[in-house]
């Protein structure tokens, strides 16, 4: 029995699964996506679904090719490139699928590019129409909508088509080139959602408009947090659905699983992955599952590449076992920790940055400098001059941080406003400081410019000139301070309010 402690609301066998490792890469033009499942299933993905999670694993324990299915001549047809061997390779695939969940077996594919969605969510919708009587959902989490048709496609390439045949967007009547799929295979627009789009071609998002398609994209992730964004897709197809889930690894940025065939940063973290993964299996209705456009090929190194297979068995582990119990028949929950992200206003962050650091440097610098003098005279350094140094230098280390925290999409309101209002108190302190020094009673630095500089102009050639030349060099770099000390109190003000602005905005 396995260990999930997920009740299956759709599979009369939840303790089965069906395997299906499919090496497949030619619904695109990158070799190496085809050693994916392989690198998967070295990894430990199977025995550990079946040794640690007690599933009963059906179907392929080594990865099919289908080099056989492949037409001695596969020309270009409709703009499509490897038509008839994608069309052949997706039917088998559609096959093997409905093979399984018309079993009442929970469905595992690993590819292999996307092309091969069109057989997976085929094979499906098909045995869940048979079986149930239901029509299925599909979540599609990916950076790209793969919903092109044949000739809305810019590069030909089947891996960015699989949701218009399986939706029947796209039709063909000629059996070769996907004239097989029938009303049986075909998934409702109305029940699909997408989920991490950030790279949508023009045609694509014509199609979505028209077809009134739910997307969610990583704007919609930014904004409401992926927690939010999981119970919105989730609501849209409703609670008495199948589901079948499509994750292609691209969906992750970068950072997370380098080793893809289409890239794109800014995406999902792992952790956010990981969470759709669990909740979908949490609602009890996931019936399929797959995995694809893991490349390890394209990885720059190997730390990059375990990355993206660490990557793609940590999202099947926690779609097949999002609640386990231990050996003791203790529950383990995992902590779901809903992310709020907030909305910032770039130009202004950065306009504030630029400016801050500006101020910081001047200031050490202006100080460094007259302590230099001071030490130089033998005089004895007032303590202000370290003081400013030392909250400059805070400055640029507070403005490191929030680069930081930016990096990792991780900036909230109460980090800048706690760190900027403490910067804030700091900086009026050092500008009364400075206030008392110019302006103060008689003796004060701008008493001494006027009588030894502004109304004292040397000219000429001589140590005296030189003297005064230094004098008015320090006098002005007196005054810089100060200017720069109230820009910098009153712009740490600015990002207090900017702060407090954006918390609310987002809340």
């Amino acid at each position: 029995m396995n260990t999930s402690m997920v009740k299956s609301r759709f599979l009369s066998n939840p303790e089965d699964i069906g395997v299906v490792a499919v090496g497949f890469s030619g619904g695109q033009g990158k070799a190496g996506v085809d050693a994916g499942p392989s690198a998967l299933i070295e990894a430990g993905l199977l025995s550990q679904l079946q040794n640690e999670l007690n599933y009963k694993l059906h179907g392929d324990d080594k990865v099919n090719a289908y080099n056989e299915l492949a037409p001695k001549e596969d020309p270009p047809y409709r703009n499509m490139k490897n038509p008839g061997t994608a069309s052949a390779v997706t039917q088998r695939l559609s096959e093997q699928v409905y093979s399984h969940a018309k079993e009442g077996r929970m469905v595992l594919t690993l590819g292999g590019d996307h092309s091969i969605a069109i057989g997976t969510v085929a094979g499906t919708a098909k045995a869940i129409r048979e079986r149930l009587g239901r029509e299925i959902a599909v979540i599609w989490v990916d950076a790209h909508a793969d919903i092109n048709t044949p000739e809305t496609s810019d590069s030909g390439n089947i891996h960015g088509m699989p949701v218009a045949f399986a939706t029947g967007l796209a039709k063909e009547e000629k059996p070769e080139y996907f004239g097989w799929l029938k009303p049986e295979n075909l998934l409702n627009v109305n029940k699909l959602v997408y989920i991490g789009l950030r790279d949508v071609d023009a045609g694509e998002k014509r199609i979505l408009r028209e077809n009134g398609i739910k997307a969610f994209s990583m704007f919609d992730v930014d904004r409401y947090g992926i927690g939010r964004v999981v119970e919105m897709a989730l609501a849209h197809i409703g609670n008495d659905t199948p589901i079948h889930l499509s994750f292609d690894v691209d969906a992750l940025d970068p950072m997370w699983a380098p080793g893809t065939g289409t890239p794109v940063r800014g995406g999902l973290t792992l952790r956010e992955g990981d969470f759709i993964c669990e909740s979908v299996h949490l609602t009890g209705n996931l019936v399929a599952v797959d995995l694809v456009e893991v490349n390890p090929s394209l990885a720059v190194d190997e730390q990059a590449e375990a990355e993206t297979i660490r990557a793609g068995c940590s999202l099947i582990d926690l779609e097949m076992a999002a609640s386990t119990v231990t050996g003791d028949s203790y529950p383990y929950e995992r902590r779901i920790v809903r992310i709020h992200r907030y909305h910032w206003p770039a130009i202004q962050l950065n306009v504030w940055m630029l400016i801050m650091l500006a101020a910081s440097f001047l200031i050490i610098g202006v100080f460094g400098s007259f302590i230099g003098i001071q030490q130089q005279l033998n005089l004895n350094v007032p303590w202000y001059f370290a003081y400013y140094i030392t909250v400059s230098g805070l400055t640029v280390g507070f403005i490191i941080l929030l680069l930081w925290l930016i990096a990792q999409r991780r900036l909230l309101p109460a980090i800048v406003i706690i760190g900027a209002f403490v910067l804030f108190v700091l900086w009026l302190v050092g500008l009364i400081v400075i206030s008392i020094e110019l302006w103060g009673p008689a003796g004060s630095v701008s008493v001494n410019c006027n009588n030894l500089v502004w109304n004292n102009v040397r000219h000429g050639n001589n140590e005296a000139t030189l003297a005064w030349l230094q004098q008015r060099s320090i006098c002005q770099q007196w005054q810089s301070v100060f200017a720069f000390g109230v820009i910098g109190t009153i712009f740490l003000l600015w990002i207090i309010v900017m702060a407090v602005q954006v918390f609310y905005d987002d809340t």
